[in-house]
C-alpha cells in the first residue's frame, strides 16, 4: 500500500483531484445559484480556484464566459477534460496561485465557491486576494464568495468514515475517514483527513491536515469594504437554489 502525506495545500489537492468529485452531490443547484447572481452582471465569469471545474461546465453550457483558475496543475488538467467532454470550446484555463494572478482582462463576476476562500489563514494573503480580485473586475462588476458561519463555541468530533456521493467507475473505490476540531476563539476548524482510494487492485492511501479560518458577516463585510467593494449583500438559502449549510458574500466593485 502506498501511502502520501502531503506537505502542503498543493501537494494535498493533487492528491485528491481524480477522486474529489465523488464526495460532493451533482452540482446542478450550485449552477443555479451561480448562474443567477452572476447573470446581473454580465457574461464573462471568473472561477477562482475553479478545483476540477464542475461548475465551469455547467455556467458555459448556459452561455458564459468561463475562465478558471487554481494553483494546482492536476485540478486544471481535469477541469480541462471535464469541459471538452462536454463539447465545450469557449473557455480559459490558468495555472495560478489566487493571491498574486494576472490576466490580460477584466470581468464581470468573479467568484470562490465550496468554502475554498477559508483557507487563507492570514489577513495578508486574505487582502492579496482581495486585492487581486478587485484588480480584474470591471467598474460595476461583483465578486461573490460563499463561506460557510463560525460556530460559537469549541468542539471536537469523533472520527466519521465518508462513502462517495456517486456512483464510481467500475474498478475504483473510494472513501475517506476525518475528525474536526473548532476553536472559538481564532474561529480556526482544523480536519485531519484520510483518504482512500483503490484502483484494479493498487491502493493509495493519503494523510492531509487541513485548517480554515471562518470568518463572521461583520468581518468579512470589513474586509472587503476595506479592499475598495462596495454595496455588501449577504446571500442565504432563501437567495439560493437547493439545500444549503454556506451563504455567499456579495459585493461591487
Amino acid at each position: 500500500m502506498k501511502r502520501v502525506r502531503p506537505a502542503d495545500m498543493t501537494e494535498m489537492y493533487a492528491l485528491r483531484a481524480d477522486t474529489i468529485d465523488y464526495f460532493f452531490p451533482e452540482r446542478d443547484d450550485e449552477v443555479e445559484s451561480w448562474a443567477k447572481i452572476a447573470s446581473e452582471y454580465g457574461d464573462d465569469v471568473l472561477h477562482l480556484m475553479c478545483g476540477t471545474g464542475e461548475i465551469l461546465v455547467g455556467l458555459a453550457k448556459k452561455g458564459f464566459n468561463v475562465t478558471g483558475i487554481d494553483l494546482t496543475e492536476s485540478m486544471i488538467y481535469q477541469a480541462e477534460e471535464n469541459l471538452e467532454d462536454e463539447g465545450i470550446e469557449n473557455f480559459d484555463l490558468i495555472v495560478e496561485d489566487a493571491r498574486s494572478f494576472k490576466v490580460g482582462k477584466k470581468f464581470d463576476f468573479i467568484f470562490i465557491s465550496t468554502g475554498d476562500f477559508h483557507h487563507f489563514l492570514e489577513q495578508e494573503d486574505i487582502n492579496l486576494v482581495l486585492g487581486r480580485i478587485f484588480a480584474h473586475l470591471r467598474p460595476g462588476g461583483a465578486v461573490a464568495i460563499e463561506l460557510f458561519q463560525p460556530n460559537d463555541q469549541d468542539f471536537k468530533r469523533p472520527e466519521k468514515r465518508y462513502r462517495p456521493f456517486r456512483e464510481t467507475p467500475p474498478g475504483l473505490k473510494v472513501w475517506k475517514v476525518n475528525r474536526s476540531s473548532y476553536h472559538a476563539d481564532s474561529q480556526i476548524l482544523e480536519i485531519v483527513e484520510r483518504l482512500h482510494v483503490e484502483e484494479e487492485g493498487e491502493i493509495v492511501e493519503g494523510e492531509y491536515d487541513i485548517q480554515l479560518q471562518l470568518h463572521t458577516e461583520e468581518q468579512i463585510e470589513h474586509m472587503l469594504k476595506d479592499a475598495g467593494f462596495e454595496d455588501v449583500k449577504h446571500l442565504h438559502k432563501d437567495d439560493l437554489v437547493g439545500e444549503h449549510d454556506s451563504w455567499i458574500v456579495l459585493a461591487k466593485r
